[in-house]
């Protein structure tokens, strides 16, 4: 019943955000009444406490795996695009549903951070970065141009999902149209998006 209630939780915080959802909904959403809601979970941030660092946690694919392979780094990038793509394809309202509340209440996202070790992860992110840097395989650049070129070009398309079909996917005889659905449009824009960082980390 927990995983129902969650998965119930998640589609309601995914469409309406926290500041939309209550415990009425999420009943609704779990077909079970409110006092059957309160025995699993009595509070709505309870719920949302949890369901978020889930969702976190998730938005971040195994990239300490793939940057440890032995794989040709640029097999690893092309690897590091695809695992984003995939999985803001499964879920394209996560973005938006993170930027939403890192508006609302930045804190708790900071907490969040701290609650599931993430720092830790990062850490050793950054070590591994260092470490390939030191061998010449890659650009030392700052984190924070790394970061924002990641977001921009990898997360962004999908913020802007609505407005890019209405312009880019659908109708072949619309000038603009070069797709046939989202999905597709974004198989052609991650060429792009590896060259891009390809640019931006290669040190040759």
């Amino acid at each position: 019943m927990e995983i129902r209630i969650l998965k119930a939780a998640t589609e309601v915080f995914l469409e309406k955000g926290y500041a939309g959802t209550n415990m009425t909904l999420i009943a609704q959403a779990a077909g079970i009444n409110r006092p059957a809601l309160y025995y699993y979970f009595r509070t709505k941030d309870r719920i949302f406490n949890e369901l978020f660092g889930l969702m976190v946690k998730s938005f971040i694919p195994r990239l300490l795996e793939i940057l440890n392979s032995n794989d040709p780094m640029e097999v690893r990038l092309e690897r590091f695009v695809d695992s984003y793509f995939e999985q803001l394809s499964k879920e394209p309202r996560l973005p938006i549903f993170i930027l939403r509340e890192n508006f609302r209440d930045p804190e708790f996202l900071l907490k969040t951070v701290f609650d599931l070790n993430l720092e830790n992860y990062f850490s050793e992110l950054r070590l591994t970065y260092e470490k390939e840097v030191s061998l010449g395989n890659l650009k030392e650049v700052p984190p924070f141009a790394i970061l924002y070129t990641c977001l921009g070009q990898i997360v962004f398309p999908f913020l802007t999902k609505p407005f890019v079909q209405t312009v880019f996917v659908g109708n072949q005889e619309k000038p603009w149209v070069v797709a046939s659905d989202f999905n597709s449009l974004m198989t052609m824009w991650k060429p792009y998006v590896v060259k891009s960082l390809k640019s931006l980390l290669f040190a040759r």
